[in-house]
Formats: structure tokens, C-alpha cells, sequence
């Protein structure tokens, strides 16, 4: 299976988005981008981090990351994948054992930074979740995210403005996207 190197790019709050905040990786050419949609205490944790303040001393990532210290972390990759039902999600992987533990998308990323290990993405991925990055513009009004990662809050809202602008098209991706959650907690 070919595998896509990933790096952070950003990250960022949304505007009126009720806390919820986005995480980009790029490919190593930087011409596509992987949104993972995070809150704002996670986003905290990745800037504390990557920056590495006092503020990330304490915290869980920062004590796994003593723990893999101690453990060759070279032996171990994460690896972002993507299913219909799933949607994005990541594993740490073993290279040595292969190994493999599911880990929630953000907690992946904030590992990575922690603990210096590299993310990987699929070809699935990048072909057909992924958008297009434009490094030169990397505001929150120009970041591309799949509709699939909105939250429920914010879906109902684009729907309203799809509707108020007499946007049609883009309204009926909305709803089906909507009912399909419907569909899937009535499960």
C-alpha cells in the first residue's frame, strides 16, 4: 500500500464555530491538505507543544511522549485512513510488530508533535479527502474542509446560508450529508 508523508501545517480556530477548530497536515510536495477538525483544548495542547511551553509539561501527551522517549520511537508511525462509515481516522503503528492502535484523529496529530513521530496518510486519502493547499493562503476564510468533517452545529448553519443565498446545489449536498447522519444514529 503506498503511503503519503504528512506534516503539520496549521492550526486554527473557526470563526462562530462554537469551539470547534482545524488541524491541517500537507503532503511533502504541500499541494494537498488533510483538515482534521479538533476543539479548542486540543488546539491549545498542539500550539503548547509544538512551541514547547511550560503549559505542556503536565500534560497526558507530554508524559506518553517521556514513555515513547524511552522506547525507540522510530519503531512507530501514524497512519491516517479513511473508510465511507468511518470517515478519517488514525493508528499508531508498530513497524517492528505491526502492531496497530486506533487512535482519535486529533490525539494522532498532537502525538506526532509530542513525540516526533511521523504520519503517514493513504492514497485513498489523498485522492479522494484531501483539498487542495495553497501555503501562500492559510486563513481560516480559505481552508478547505470536507463537508463529511463539519460538525453537526455548523452543517445546520451552512444550510441556512446555502438556502438564504439561493445556493441550491451546494443546500442539497448539505442535507444529504445531514440526513446520511440521520441515517447512521438511528443505527
Amino acid at each position: 500500500m503506498m503511503l503519503y508523508k504528512l506534516k503539520l501545517a496549521a492550526c486554527f480556530g473557526i470563526p462562530e464555530a462554537f469551539g470547534t477548530c482545524i488541524i491541517s497536515l500537507v503532503d511533502e510536495s504541500e499541494k494537498r491538505a488533510l483538515s482534521i477538525m479538533t476543539n479548542e483544548y486540543v488546539a491549545e495542547q498542539l500550539k503548547a507543544c509544538n512551541s514547547k511551553t511550560s503549559d505542556f509539561k503536565n500534560d497526558v501527551i507530554s508524559v506518553l511522549w517521556t514513555l515513547f522517549d524511552r522506547l525507540n520511537v522510530d519503531d512507530f508511525y501514524l497512519e491516517f485512513d479513511a473508510t465511507p462509515e468511518r470517515g478519517v481516522f488514525a493508528t499508531l503503528v508498530n513497524k517492528i510488530t505491526n502492531e496497530r492502535m486506533s487512535i482519535k484523529t486529533d490525539q494522532a496529530v498532537l502525538l506526532s508533535v509530542a513525540a516526533d513521530i511521523e504520519m503517514y496518510t493513504t492514497e485513498l486519502v489523498i485522492k479522494e479527502i484531501s483539498t487542495p493547499f495553497n501555503k501562500n493562503d492559510m486563513s481560516s476564510t480559505s481552508c478547505a474542509v470536507p463537508i463529511s468533517a463539519l460538525p453537526d452545529q455548523m452543517l445546520e448553519k451552512a444550510l441556512d446560508s446555502a438556502i438564504n443565498e439561493e445556493d441550491y446545489e451546494t443546500a442539497s449536498a448539505i442535507r444529504d450529508e445531514i440526513e446520511r447522519r440521520k441515517g447512521k444514529k438511528s443505527e
